[in-house]
């Protein structure tokens, strides 16, 4: 009727088998072969190292994406394709063949960890399929999961359900990762009907997220029963007698919503709640490491300077050079003489000692004299110390702009070494000092140009609220290896004085988005036992600040906490939140250390600690100098303006008397 053709054997569907059987390998034959000619069909030979990086990561890694959502690929198809991309990153262009100095594995680690964070396309599967997972479990009513639930699951659901015995590819795919949403869904309590007491993951602070005791009440007990709704509390009476101590406390930390809310079920691993493919493969790739265990060779912790490195603010292909050169993955002459590849050894910058990493980056005596040259601070080191720990060391300790004319000197070096061999061209030393020093003040002006916010944020200070309103700063002390929490309260009026403050403790606290937010609570209570009316509540936490003002449902670890705070506003005639830096907030932060310190969890209208009382008049006073300083400016700034208007009106005035002299 329609007049649509019916196609008479159709085989794949959008670029994907229609029917797979059991020559899995067979009917992905020609992805490969797809994915290479992709490789091969790019102008690629004018890309640095740096666009090298942003290709695979962007380009190639996206290219088996939609194929990954719908089946569970094997293995070997991963390596293959791994494969073409670690030839791709290591081959200097399309025809040579390249010296591969690593395996595709180790550059899949995180930057903080070391390498140049690529996919591990096996488990990257695995979390898109967790995704499919996911939405099945959350969305019952869409129309993949009404699906499947009637064709493999009718009476269970994804979680439980049996594989059984003939399934298709796809939900073969599916059943194969329910195991990482198990390892990370928690259910958020709201009404708790929904909830078994036993078996469901609800419970947090535990590996499995479930209460693991001597069972007195029966198995189908929810955790309703645990509620006492009339004041929308935890039962503490009946959970003290049921459950252990340790276990009471974590319970009652747990916050209900008011108004009976519905149960949730959220992904623990992302504060959102919902469940992502980052998150699941990061949870998927710790787990692989820890299963590996795959440290560095020399057993050294190297997390800072990676953390140095990859944050610092110099071109892509530098940061590059520099890991290479850290990891020995440079074709310096040791590296080729052991491979075979060269017979010369002997650096050719300083024609003395043989040419490896280690004197690439630390002992050579030209680099050594580049870096006095130019102010870089060399601390001494015990003998035993290898070159590539004081390296590391050295640039983790120095500061940014020290960091940077490091990792320029370095990548510059090697640039005049590359065209002193293979070119025969030297270079004056007096001319790359030059060179390197500009370049450094370069990228310092373009950074400054680029985030001007930065410099604005630094020259924030404390602002004292309008007359009539009270201006609430909180903070938090999170202390994550035992999960205690100190928040901390700072009221201030419209002179910059304290009229009142407060620090509380909290325990099992899950990380330091809670405790903040557990801080603003606070700050509401205070707020509303001193009688305050009007209010600005000021806090250095983004995250929190915008979940306070989201004001909608979702599921968000906040949100019972944030929703018991738009309950308090009711209370007051005006609220407004607004963040700022943490250097404007330092007295709530001084707070929040000294309660920890002293162990004094109160309420203050006099008596604040001295550190607390100095920052504040600090506060206070640049604050005035400022609006001082303004003053001053505003009066010279209207002194000439009245001047100005002054000699015009003179001007115009002899000009008018001038005109009427000739007229007479």
């Amino acid at each position: 009727m329609l007049g649509v053709r019916m196609a008479s054997n159709p085989k794949k569907y959008l670029g994907l088998p229609i029917m797979v059987g059991r020559k899995k390998t067979w009917a992905f034959a020609n992805f490969v072969d797809r994915f290479r000619k992709r490789v091969e069909g790019w102008s690629l030979c004018y890309l640095s190292i740096g666009g090298n990086e942003i290709f695979i990561k962007s380009v190639l890694q996206a290219i088996p994406l939609y194929v990954m959502q719908c089946f569970l690929m094997l293995k070997s198809l991963c390596q293959k394709l791994e494969g073409v991309m670690n030839k791709f990153w290591w081959t200097n262009n399309k025809t040579s063949k390249g010296i591969h100095w690593s395996r595709w594995e180790p550059l899949c680690k995180p930057k903080d960890a070391s390498e140049m964070v690529f996919k591990n396309l096996v488990l990257f599967n695995k979390a898109l399929l967790a995704k499919r997972v996911w939405r099945i479990l959350t969305q019952p009513k869409c129309l993949l999961a009404k699906v499947l639930k009637a064709c493999y699951h009718p009476y269970s659901d994804i979680l439980s359900a049996n594989i059984g015995s003939y399934p298709s590819f796809t939900w073969h795919s599916i059943c194969s990762d329910r195991e990482l949403i198990v390892k990370g869904m928690l259910w958020r309590v709201g009404n708790g009907t929904c909830i078994n007491i036993w078996n469901d993951h609800w419970f947090p602070g535990r590996e499995n997220n479930r209460v693991s005791v001597q069972r007195i009440m029966p198995n189908w007990t929810t955790v309703n029963q645990l509620i006492n709704y009339e004041t929308n509390t935890w039962n503490d009476e009946l959970i003290h007698n049921i459950f252990e101590a340790d276990t009471t406390t974590r319970i009652s930390s747990i916050p209900i919503l008011e108004g009976r809310s519905k149960d949730l079920m959220v992904w623990k691993y992302e504060g959102s709640g919902e469940y992502t493919v980052k998150s699941g493969y990061r949870v998927l790739f710790s787990e692989h490491i820890q299963n590996t265990s795959d440290t560095s060779p020399d057993g050294e912790d190297y997390t800072e300077f990676y953390k140095s490195l990859w944050t610092l603010h110099i071109p892509t292909k530098v940061k590059i050079h520099i890991w290479r050169m850290f990891n020995n993955f440079l074709p310096h002459f040791c590296n080729l003489a052991r491979r075979t590849l060269s017979v010369e050894t002997v650096c050719p910058l300083c024609k003395k000692d043989p040419e490896d990493a280690d004197h690439l980056m630390w002992s050579c005596e030209l680099l050594q004299y580049v870096w006095t040259s130019l102010n870089i601070k060399v601390p001494s080191f015990e003998v035993l110390i290898s070159c590539k720990t004081r390296f590391a060391n050295t640039f983790s300790a120095a500061e940014e702009q020290q960091r940077q004319i490091m990792a320029l000197s370095l990548w510059g070096l090697g640039y005049q070494r590359n065209k002193l061999i293979h070119e025969g061209v030297k270079f004056s030393l007096q001319e790359f000092l030059g060179f390197i020093k500009g370049y450094g003040q370069d990228l310092i002006l373009n950074h400054e140009n680029f985030c001007p916010s930065f410099r604005s944020m630094a020259n924030e200070i404390w602002k004292p609220p309008d007359a009539g309103i009270i201006k609430l700063n909180f903070d938090a002390a999170f202390q994550s290896d035992v999960r205690i929490a100190i928040t901390a309260v700072l009221a201030r009026n419209s002179e910059g004085e304290i009229v009142g403050a407060g620090t509380y403790l909290f325990k099992d606290v899950v990380d330091a988005f809670v405790a903040k937010a557990r801080a603003c609570e606070r700050a509401l209570l205070l707020a509303r036992a001193m009688g305050f009316r009007r209010l600005i509540v000021e806090g250095d936490s983004l995250t929190v600040i915008k979940s306070i003002k989201k004001r909608q449902e979702d599921k968000f670890v906040l949100r019972p906490i944030t929703h018991h705070i738009n309950i308090l506003e009711a209370g007051f005639d005006e609220v407004s939140y607004l963040f700022v830096p943490r250097l404007v907030n330092g007295a709530p932060h001084t707070l929040a250390l000294e309660g920890r310190r002293r162990q004094a969890f109160r309420s203050w209208v006099d008596g604040v600690p001295d550190s607390v009382q100095t920052l504040a008049m600090k506060d206070r006073l640049s604050w005035n100098q400022r609006y001082q300083g303004k003053g001053t400016v505003w009066l010279i700034l209207g002194f000439w303006k009245c001047a100005a208007v002054l000699a015009w009106a003179v001007f115009f005035l002899l000009l008018v008397l001038n005109q009427s002299v000739h007229k007479s």
